[in-house]
């Protein structure tokens, strides 16, 4: 009895005294709206989520706890950056109370693909947002491992690639369906992504087939959805498009986009 009790308080002390010696803390705002600019992207399955130490107050709220997390990520690809280990461990911040807004960065006790956008702070890794998530994008279109990132081309290639493009292993349909509809970073490269999304629409079946036809119809019609009495509050395609048109989505077909001859 007293072994059991002397090991549970080692560990906490080892625990909190680990804590105290990563130095780390809360990300500013400025940061926050930099996440993306970071210098090491990846895809990674992430398979462990973890408390470190005591919630600490808030860098924009004394009143307001925010977590240290340390999370594991196995590597699977390279998207920007360069990195040798292929797996390793991450710490962000995350919410330690109470929320309302976006999605809240955090990974849970499930498995789960992301691409990750990640810095170095002094000999860890970090993901380089804490509290909402701006620094990851769930991948439901399965794994790559074969695939390389061109280094000569923006980031937003190799997004789409990984996000329009089936993998391998189990892949649920309904997922990445939405992934698809969701849409990819890719200004100024839209004749890339139709590319990709005519690809899945000859090659795939039912909803992802329906996803990708949904996301060619918004390319095709970008400047004409505006049109009309209430184009004044028409700001964005895609709810325009589910709004009119959101019948296709329960099995109607989608006359013309998907013929083959006209994809």
């Amino acid at each position: 009895m007293f072994s059991c009790v002397a090991l549970v308080f080692l560990f906490s002390v080892l625990n909190a005294s680990c804590t105290r010696s990563l130095h780390l803390t809360e990300y500013d705002e400025e940061s926050n709206k930099q996440a993306r600019s970071a210098p090491l992207v990846v895809v990674g399955v992430v398979d462990s989520d973890r408390r470190v130490g005591r919630p600490v107050p808030s860098r924009t709220d004394p009143n307001y706890p925010m977590q240290l997390h340390q999370a594991r990520v196995q590597v699977e690809n390279v998207l920007r950056g360069a990195i040798s280990e292929r797996t390793f461990l991450v710490y962000y911040f995350g919410f330690g109370g109470g929320f309302d807004g976006p999605r809240r960065l955090g990974f849970g006790p499930k498995a789960s693909r992301r691409i990750l956008w990640l810095r170095k702070d002094g000999e860890v890794f970090r993901m380089a947002c804490d509290g909402w998530d701006a620094c990851t994008m769930f991948v439901d279109s399965g794994a790559h491992p074969r695939y390389k990132a061109d280094p000569r081309k923006p980031l937003s290639y190799a997004l789409a690639d990984i996000l329009l493009t089936r993998g391998e292993g189990k892949i649920d349909e309904i997922p990445f369906a939405s992934e698809i509809e969701r849409g990819v970073p890719g200004q100024g490269m839209e004749g890339y992504i139709i590319g990709k999304l005519r690809d899945l629409a000859l090659t795939e079946s039912s909803a992802v087939k329906t996803a990708a036809c949904v996301q060619l119809w918004i390319y095709q019609h970008r400047g004409q959805y505006g049109r009309g009495r209430d184009s004044g509050r028409r700001s964005d395609p895609q709810r325009w498009y589910r709004r009119k048109l959101q019948p296709i989505r329960h099995g109607e077909r989608f006359r013309g986009c998907c013929d083959s001859e006209k994809v």
